[in-house]
């Protein structure tokens, strides 16, 4: 049984994979697109690789083969990135995480801006919030999970959707 495949990456990381796949051997932030004729040979070459049985067709082996390629080297990236980033968090290189050291890799908390707050809530666009206009939004999400509309909420209605 054959299977049609389907790609669908973001653009980005598909041109980085037709980079690759037509042998850049330059960093990738300093690599220009590939043409659309590097493009195509990087996935006739990608393509060909899967196609452990040279057919011109992906099985359904060849699929899940390439497919736990893909997964391992996405997991070795992830452990490389996470390694490093730990590395760069340890300030003091001790191999250990203090406190300090994570708090001071979390961003700083930014305020919602004032204008995405009244383009929210301002219904009347008066440039001002009234207390209805603040309320209404919370009240109504209230009033939507108060199933049987009694007011309170139990342990029931406060559980989320598929729990």
């Amino acid at each position: 049984m054959k299977f049609a495949v389907t790609v669908a990456l973001p653009c980005a990381a598909f041109v980085a994979a037709a980079s690759a796949a037509a042998g850049s051997a330059q960093e990738a932030a300093s690599t220009p697109p590939p043409s659309r004729s590097e493009l195509s040979a990087g996935l006739e070459s990608r393509f060909k690789a899967m196609d452990r049985n040279g057919d011109g067709t992906l099985d359904r082996s060849e699929i899940e083969a390439a497919n736990a390629r893909v997964a391992e080297e996405a997991a070795a990236a992830l452990a490389r990135r996470l390694e490093e980033e730990f590395a760069r968090l340890d300030a003091n290189k001790d191999g250990m995480l203090s406190i300090a050291e994570f708090k001071a890799s979390a961003p700083p908390p930014r305020p919602t801006p004032v204008d995405a707050t009244l383009q929210r809530l301002d219904s009347n666009k008066d440039r001002k919030i009234s207390l209805d206009e603040f309320s209404r939004p919370m009240l109504a999400a209230f009033d939507q999970l108060d199933s049987n509309k009694d007011g309170t909420l139990s342990a029931a209605e406060q559980q989320p959707a598929g729990r």
